[in-house]
């Protein structure tokens, strides 16, 4: 006979019981733990495959990188030829006023 903690004489039938009630909690035990198992190691999958896109994404990362420093110089450049057509333009303008004075043949 099996006695609880308080000394008391259990039932056999209330032991079996007992006895399948923890055999099924076992056996769920075990089903969760293969599943985290599982969980586990699709996650260090996971992980892998993050860190292969990461390392195959870099470059495109520092080609957008220098495209956006080109970008930068192209409007600089653009913000210069606009004063430089100025001057451009008042040198011609200068040029041909001079050469219409001086009558070139």
């Amino acid at each position: 006979m099996i006695q609880d903690d308080f000394g008391n004489l259990v039932d056999p039938t209330t032991a079996a019981t007992i006895h399948a009630r923890l055999d099924d909690g076992d056996q769920r035990f075990s089903r969760v733990e293969a599943e985290q198992i599982a969980l586990r190691r699709e996650l260090e999958v996971n992980t892998l495959a993050t860190r292969a896109v990461k390392a195959d994404t870099a470059e495109l990362v520092e080609l957008f990188q220098s495209f956006k420093g080109a970008i930068k110089v192209l409007n600089w450049l653009g913000k210069l030829a606009k004063p430089m057509a100025y001057i451009v333009g008042f040198g011609t303008a200068c040029l041909g006023f001079w050469t219409a004075l001086k009558g070139h043949k």
